[in-house]
């Protein structure tokens, strides 16, 4: 039942990232553009671990897939931190995408350390 929630959740926060990432290189102003960009990262990482969660409740360890040998998997993961990377460091905010990293990082460790946190 859970599963049938997740999956949704995730492309809904997933799309309103890519729609956020859109209004963020339209955008003059550059505070604006800079809130607009960490609200799209925020529903970025929502739609990860949107996935994450969907993966966990079939059984799955998504790290598995991730860091085992799976070339699109890796492909589309290390895309999307070069974008972030790259947006923040157009708008000259290197800061932001560290603070960023490291809180996924810690997320990654925890949840590859953890996966019974994830309980429902």
């Amino acid at each position: 039942m859970s599963s049938i929630i997740a999956l949704p959740l995730s492309i809904i926060s997933g799309v309103m990232a890519c729609l956020l990432f859109f209004l963020v290189l339209l955008t003059e102003r550059k505070k604006r553009s800079i809130a607009l960009a960490v609200w799209a990262c925020l529903f970025l990482a929502a739609s990860f671990a949107g996935l994450e969660w969907l993966f966990w409740l079939e059984g799955y360890n998504i790290f598995d897939f991730i860091f085992g040998i799976n070339g699109p998997l890796i492909f589309f993961f290390v895309v999307w931190v070069a974008f972030v990377i790259w947006l923040f460091e157009e708008k000259k905010r290197r800061k932001v995408w560290i603070v960023l990293l490291i809180i996924t990082a810690i997320w990654i460790l925890i949840s590859m350390n953890c996966m019974s946190c994830l309980r429902v």
